[in-house]
C-alpha cells in the first residue's frame, strides 16, 4: 500500500509540474550552503534557477578549561557559534520581542508550484527543492520535533506548518526521494534510514537581517537532562558531599548528575578522588552539559499507514510527525541517530533559543534531497 501510494503521488505531482511548466530539471543545488558569514539580502537566498551564494564556515570551538584530566575525557565538547550571529529575540528586560516577517521578495524569480490550497508547500522542480512556509511555535525547551503540523505537537517542536503531511511527502517523492525504514527498538535498536534530506531555514532577525542556516544550527544536545555512568562500586576514597548534585544509585549502580555542570563544580568534584574512571566521568558530565550543536543527518523515512481510521487507512505522519529529532516509527523525516522519545528529561535535543527568532516569526524551510548516500548514524556524543 505504501509503495502504491508513493508511486501514485509521484506520478501525479510530476504530471502537475509538466502541466504548469515547472521547466527542465537541473542539477540539485546541494552545494548550497550552510551559514553565511553575514546576513544576506533576500535576493541572495531566494533564486531557484541560480545557485544560492553562501559561504560555508565551521563554527568556532570554545576552548576547554585547562586541566590535565581533559585529555582523558571521552567526548570533545564544541560550543558552536555560527558566523553572522542573529540579533537577539529577547529584550534586555527579558521580554520576547515581536515576531518577524519574511521579505515579500524573498522568492522573487523562483518558479514555484503550490501543492496545497494554503500555499504553504511549494515545489521548486527546477531548483530540486520543496519549500515550506512555517512559523516559530517554541523557542525554549526539549524537542521531539523540529517541524510539526498545525495544532499537533507545538509544545515540543520549533516550527509548525498549516498543511497535511502527505503533501510534503508527495513533494519529496516527486523530486526522486526514496523512502527508507523507520526506527526499530526490538529486538535491538536499528536507526531510521532513507535518502538524506538537507534542511535549511530562512528567517529575519529582530534587526531585520535575513539569515539562512542549516536546521541543525537551531538544535543542540539537551543540557537539562540526566548524565550517568555505571559504577559497580565507588572508589573507596570518594566521599560525595550531602549537598552535591552528584548522586550514587546503590541499587542500579549508577553515578548520576543532572543538568549543566559549572567549571567551579567540575573543579570541586575532581578534587574528591584521584580515581581515573571517576575523573573521566566527571569530565564527560561537564562536556555533555556544554552547548553542543547536533550534527545528525535527517533521513526520509516515509512514515506509514494505520488501519484504525474510520474511512480507510490513515497516514501516520498526520499526527504531526513531519521532521522529528526524537525517533518515532511514525516519522516522515527522522534523525539518523539514536534519540530518545521517552519523557522530557530523557530527550536528546533542545531548542537553541539564543539563535531563534521570536515565537510567531515566519520561517521558510528548504528541503533538498541529497544524492549522497549517507544514512549511517552520525557519531554523536550523547
Amino acid at each position: 500500500m505504501r509503495m502504491c501510494w508513493n508511486l501514485a503521488t509521484a506520478f501525479s505531482l510530476t504530471w502537475l509540474c509538466l502541466v504548469v511548466g515547472c521547466g527542465e530539471s537541473k542539477p540539485t543545488p546541494t552545494e548550497v550552503a550552510s551559514p553565511a558569514t553575514k546576513a544576506e539580502s533576500p535576493s541572495a537566498v531566494a533564486g531557484s534557477t541560480a545557485t544560492m551564494k553562501t559561504t560555508e564556515q565551521p563554527a568556532p570551538t570554545e576552548p576547554m578549561p585547562s586541566d590535565a584530566d581533559s585529555k582523558n575525557s571521552p567526548a570533545t565538547a564544541q560550543v558552536a557559534t555560527p558566523p553572522g550571529e542573529p540579533a537577539p529575540s529577547v529584550a534586555p528586560n527579558g521580554k520576547e520581542l515581536p515576531p518577524t516577517k519574511l521579505p515579500a521578495d524573498l522568492l522573487e524569480g523562483a518558479k514555484l508550484t503550490p501543492l496545497n490550497p494554503q500555499g504553504t508547500v511549494l515545489l521548486d522542480f527546477t531548483g530540486k527543492r520543496v519549500l515550506l512556509k512555517t512559523k516559530v511555535c517554541l523557542t525554549r525547551g526539549p524537542l521531539e520535533m523540529f517541524l510539526c503540523l498545525k495544532q499537533t505537537k507545538e509544545h515540543e517542536s520549533i516550527l509548525t506548518i498549516d498543511s497535511e503531511a502527505y503533501t510534503i511527502h508527495g513533494g519529496l517523492v516527486a523530486l526522486g526521494a526514496k523512502e527508507g525504514q523507520p526506527v526499530k527498538f526490538s529486538p535491538e535498536y536499528s536507526p531510521p534510514s532513507g535518502d538524506k534530506i538537507e534542511v535549511f531555514v530562512h528567517w529575519v532577525d529582530t534587526a531585520q537581517n535575513v539569515h539562512r542556516m542549516s536546521a541543525q544550527q537551531w538544535i543542540r544536545h539537551s543540557r537539562d537532562r540526566f548524565h550517568e555512568e555505571k559504577f559497580e562500586e565507588l572508589p573507596p576514597s570518594l566521599k560525595i558531599p550531602d549537598d552535591s548534585n552528584l548522586r550514587y544509585d546503590p541499587v542500579n549502580k549508577f553515578l548520576i548528575w543532572y543538568g549543566p555542570m559549572s567549571i567551579e563544580e567540575r573543579t570541586s568534584l575532581l578534587k574528591l578522588s584521584a580515581d581515573k574512571k571517576y575523573r573521566a566521568t566527571i569530565n564527560r558530565f561537564y562536556e555533555e552539559g556544554l552547548p553542543r550543536e547536533t550534527n545528525a543527518d535527517f533521513v526520509f523515512v516515509g512514515s506509514g499507514f494505520s488501519d484504525e481510521a474510520e474511512n480507510g487507512k490513515k497516514y501516520l505522519a498526520e499526527g504531526g510527525y513531519v521532521i522529528c529529532v526524537a525517533n518515532f516509527s511514525t516519522a516522515m523525516i527522522d534523525v539518523a541517530v539514536e534519540s530518545s522519545a521517552n519523557g522530557n528529561e530523557s530527550l536528546s535535543f533542545e531548542a537553541w533559543h539564543e539563535r531563534l527568532p521570536p515565537r510567531g516569526s515566519e520561517v521558510l524551510v528548504e528541503l533538498i534531497v541529497s544524492k549522497t548516500d549517507k544514512t549511517e548514524p552520525a557519531n554523536e556524543a550523547k
